[in-house]
């Protein structure tokens, strides 16, 4: 048996549980709750002691579990959070990123269980440029590989091919050479270079699981 305190996210209803979602009746929106899961079975309690719901425990990671009963009739305009917030979002990046979201978007039963996986993507732009992520995102539709997965294990070689036009500019700092240091050859960054690249695809190669 193991044990567990997790608050319901605002933003789709569900708990976090060994890299699975369940979902929460609506009341309990903010709110945090007691699970108890054998191997078989996961049961979430209020912190009062009261039954709430049941679900068979998840059998890989990244699986969602949806009582639809459990999401308000407005969910979609329910919190910030919605198709809507994150297409927009996507445009003022680009036309491929946009495509990506609206796939995205589309890929499971129930929205909701999307918008983690949407915020994850657009929030690489913190670190890598509209540009680096638009790249990404041409090549996951020329790949038909438009998932979260893909797109984390790419990015960062995108953005490396790219320079320093690849990176945000918060994120992009000049570095000038140590004076009286080593200066590595130009050998060795492609070195680098390339067992970049050959690490990103090795992860592209292993079986992808949406997070």
């Amino acid at each position: 048996m193991k044990d567990a305190v997790s608050e319901v996210y605002k933003s789709n209803f569900h708990v976090r549980f060994d890299n699975a979602y369940y979902s929460v009746d609506k009341a309990f929106l903010h709110k945090k709750v007691s699970i108890k899961a054998s191997s078989t079975v996961v049961r979430i309690y209020s912190l009062t002691g009261e039954f709430l719901c049941e679900w068979p425990r998840a059998t890989r990671k990244g699986q969602w579990s949806t009582n639809p009963d459990h999401l308000p009739d407005n969910y979609k305009g329910f919190t910030q959070w919605n198709a809507p917030y994150f297409i927009q979002k996507a445009q003022l990046i680009g036309k491929n990123t946009e495509t990506v979201i609206r796939t995205i978007l589309k890929s499971r039963p129930y929205e909701v269980q999307t918008y983690r996986m949407c915020l994850g993507i657009l929030n690489f732009t913190k670190k890598y440029s509209n540009k680096a992520l638009e790249e990404c995102c041409k090549q996951a539709i020329a790949l038909n590989k438009q998932k979260y997965t893909f797109i984390k294990n790419t990015i960062s070689v995108v953005a490396d091919d790219l320079g320093e036009a690849g990176y945000h500019h918060s994120t992009s700092v000049k570095k000038e050479p140590v004076r009286g240091g080593y200066v590595m050859p130009p050998e060795a960054s492609s070195i680098d270079t390339l067992l970049s690249r050959s690490r990103a695809l090795a992860d592209q190669m292993r079986e992808e699981v949406d997070d």
